[in-house]
């Protein structure tokens, strides 16, 4: 696998350590191509974790890396204009984290943390739980409120 920095293989490294030893160690999956683990938290949820460097930041001389975590909360939600007002409603309440949405109306809830040497494992932790619980959650609403479906089974077969 290539990293783009030393920051980025230094968090891979630690967040695979944390995985290994968490309580998501029965279902982390890791890529062999890309800094990428997926997990399931309570079954039925699917967490996506990227290791990405972060290589337009305020510190010119650093090479720094992020860790987003982020899950499919509904797929084929509509319509459109009450989908997305709704979601800007709710970011608004979050503490951490964001709703997105991509070009097929799929939406996610994502959030990060900074990695390298100074990367905390509480942090890591509750931005995997807060990413699970609220995607979980937010799934029943959306499906309920827009139509949508949840991804879980194709996000599953289709991953790795």
């Amino acid at each position: 696998m290539k990293f783009a920095n030393g920051a980025q293989e230094l968090t891979y490294g630690r967040v695979q350590d944390y995985l290994n030893g968490s309580s998501f160690k029965q279902t982390v999956r890791a890529s062999d191509q890309q800094p990428y683990f997926d997990v399931l938290y309570q079954d039925t949820t699917l967490i996506e974790l990227y290791i990405l460097p972060w290589e337009t930041h305020p510190y010119p001389d650093r090479e720094l890396a992020i860790v987003r975590a982020s899950s499919c909360v509904a797929i084929g939600c509509g319509p459109e204009f009450d989908v997305l007002r709704f979601l800007l409603d709710e970011n608004r309440k979050m503490r951490f984290g964001s709703f997105q949405t991509d070009e097929a109306g799929t939406v996610f809830f994502a959030n990060r943390i900074l990695g390298g040497k100074h990367m905390d494992t509480t942090e890591l932790e509750v931005c995997l739980l807060s990413v699970g619980a609220i995607a979980s959650h937010y799934s029943d609403i959306m499906i309920d409120k827009f139509d949508g479906h949840r991804a879980l089974n194709s996000t599953l077969t289709s991953k790795l």
